[in-house]
């Protein structure tokens, strides 16, 4: 969408002001990062320790979902230390199942202490509290009963967060954040077989269907999932939605992105984006039938600099971006892709350049094959619908509304 206006280039910094979002309540902000922190995004480790005290801040390291709690550990004190916190004021907390092979201490010893006493004291006063990345089923096996009830240690760190402590995490410290977890498989696994009910590793995070499992709950308002542009996660998220109706609304968190939430209020900072994922009028969906079908799914996308209020479901665009519908800058014919070959892969992308700024259609779609199963996903725009564009220097920046996407499985056949 360049058109005359495109003269003066917007310099898009995605900047979230630390000021302008004051707390709604006593209740602590989260800071939910999709995993895969670079020196590109290391707004975030600031960000966390300027919402936990700035130097006063106070902050404790929750290492369970890692087997590398030492090197870990080390890097969060000096991205910590370099946004002002004192090192005397970053604590490891005692809280894992593995051992670290590079340490002086057992760690997997520290498997019971989520109902330590002495932990859980060591909870108050925490300013802030982080949970590292690796594999989230070993955090909420840390936090939670075998019954799933919360041991001591996370009855404390809820209290320090309705009292304003904040709460932050990456990659598997994100996908706890909800109530409902998503531990493992992927968007095809999801879409065409739905759920499995055992998770026995790590390389299930990357195939096979969906594996949900109860989170520690400290996003209310939606499911999250994490690493979610490049793992191409939204039908993973699209299918467990549907699966859990009553929440509505998933949040996915690109790589090396957080999404800040305070009260009913959502931003976002880093190199990518958060997708949200709407299914509360869904037609067309059987509970159980796959590969999926389902009609009426409503996306968005924000870019930092965007904000989204979890009460209205509103998204109130960054500054300096425009609107596309109505303004379309690109006439291309429908696009229908399926992968590496084909240009604008990612979603913000595809949506953007060949949809909500296109003048020559209203819908695009993609494609996902299984041997002789298909699904056709197939995104298009209606009155709801908007795109927002501007350029970060010499680059195209979309964001967008609402959105609509409809899913049909087909068979096919394949000839030589």
């Amino acid at each position: 969408m360049k058109m005359l206006k495109a003269a003066v280039s917007v310099i898009f910094l995605g900047a979230y002001s630390l000021t302008a979002v004051a707390s709604e309540s006593n209740q602590g902000q989260l800071v939910i990062a999709g995993g895969a922190i670079s020196h590109k995004s290391i707004e975030i480790f600031e960000t966390f320790a300027q919402l936990s005290g700035g130097e006063k801040a106070k902050i404790g390291v929750i290492p369970a979902a890692s087997g590398s709690i030492g090197k870990q550990y080390k890097l969060l004190q000096q991205q910590f230390s370099a946004a002002g916190v004192s090192l005397n004021n970053i604590q490891l907390l005692p809280l894992a199942t593995k051992d670290d092979k590079n340490t002086d201490v057992d760690e997997g010893s520290w498997i019971d202490n989520g109902n330590s006493e002495k932990v859980a004291a060591s909870i108050n006063g925490l300013s802030g509290i982080w949970f590292i990345g690796g594999d989230q089923t070993l955090i909420t096996k840390v936090l939670l009963n075998n019954d799933g009830s919360d041991t001591k240690v996370l009855q404390q760190i809820r209290k320090v967060f309705e009292s304003g402590t904040t709460i932050g995490g990456t990659s598997a410290g994100a996908a706890i954040m909800s109530n409902i977890m998503i531990a493992g498989g992927n968007s095809q696994g999801a879409l065409f077989s739905g759920f499995k009910h055992e998770y026995t590793s790590m390389d299930e995070q990357e195939y096979g269907p969906a594996a949900t499992t109860k989170g520690l709950g400290f996003f209310k308002d939606g499911i999250i999932d994490q690493h979610f542009d490049r793992k191409g996660r939204l039908g993973r998220l699209l299918v467990t939605l549907l699966n859990e109706p009553e929440y509505g609304l998933g949040f996915g968190v690109d790589e090396g992105t957080a999404m800040i939430v305070d009260g009913s209020s959502i931003n976002v900072i880093g190199e990518g984006g958060v997708t949200i994922v709407d299914v509360e009028n869904v037609t067309g969906y059987q509970t159980g039938t796959f590969p999926v079908k389902a009609n009426n799914i409503r996306l968005s996308f924000l870019q930092p600099g965007d904000s989204y209020d979890l009460t209205s479901g509103k998204l109130t665009k960054r500054q300096g971006a425009y609107e596309t519908v109505s303004k379309e800058y690109f006439n291309v014919p429908e696009q229908s892709i399926s992968g590496l070959v084909n240009a604008n892969r990612n979603l913000y992308q595809f949506i953007g350049y060949d949809l909500l700024d296109n003048k020559a259609t209203n819908q695009v779609s993609s494609w996902l094959i299984d041997g002789d199963k298909a699904i056709k996903m197939t995104f298009s725009q209606d009155e709801k619908s908007q795109g927002y564009w501007n350029t970060d220097v010499t680059a195209d920046v979309y964001s967008f509304e609402n959105v609509k996407m409809d899913i049909q499985p087909l068979k096919i056949r394949i000839s030589e």
